[in-house]
């Protein structure tokens, strides 16, 4: 189990999400989704439900290729991040990775780390071979962010994505894991 002990309330713990941390969770997303557009996921796509964080959380933690980690500061979620490995055999050694950040904690770091935690997670995981993740082709703090840490791009989602009153471009991107190569991935 991924872990880091804060040493007081200003600190960031990261730890795997358990059920106690629906309500958290419920309230993490509320307000993150309402901060910013470069997330997928938008107000109007959230189930707004304790026990819709419960169920998803439950499902995380019986999916050998799937994680859920949340970065805690004193007892509020602060940080959230995702992989979500593919359901079908040809597939399932593929994750899909997903991060997202209250606003007030932008540029410290949290993201970085949620993210370092989820590789090394996804490097001793036996299924997975490959982290794979889309990004608003404008969000260019974010894509510098995920291609320091390894990740290439894969090509571009022309307006794949709506972002304020007309549409953005997404880049997938992606990092293969111990045992892949580049040569591999087409």
């Amino acid at each position: 189990m991924i872990q880091s002990a804060p040493r007081d309330d200003r600190e960031v713990s990261i730890r795997q999400a358990t059920l106690a941390d629906a309500e958290g969770l419920r309230i993490f997303k509320r307000t993150v989704l309402s901060e910013t557009e470069y997330l997928l996921q938008g107000l109007e796509d959230f189930d707004d439900r304790v026990e819709a964080e419960r169920e998803l959380i439950g499902r995380f933690l019986h999916q050998p290729n799937c994680l859920l980690l949340v970065a805690v500061m004193g007892s509020r979620v602060v940080g959230l991040c995702s992989i979500v490995g593919g359901h079908l055999w040809r597939t399932r050694h593929v994750g899909t990775l997903s991060l997202g950040v209250l606003q007030s904690q932008w540029r410290r770091g949290i993201g970085a780390r949620l993210m370092r935690a989820a590789m090394q997670w996804a490097e001793d995981n036996p299924v997975l071979r490959k982290l794979a993740l889309q990004v608003h082709a404008s969000n260019l703090p974010a894509r510098r962010l995920y291609e320091g840490l390894g990740f290439r791009e894969e090509g571009l989602l022309r307006r794949e994505a709506r972002l304020g009153d007309g549409y953005d471009d997404l880049v997938p991107m992606a990092r293969l894991l111990a045992g892949g190569r580049w040569g591999d991935v087409q």
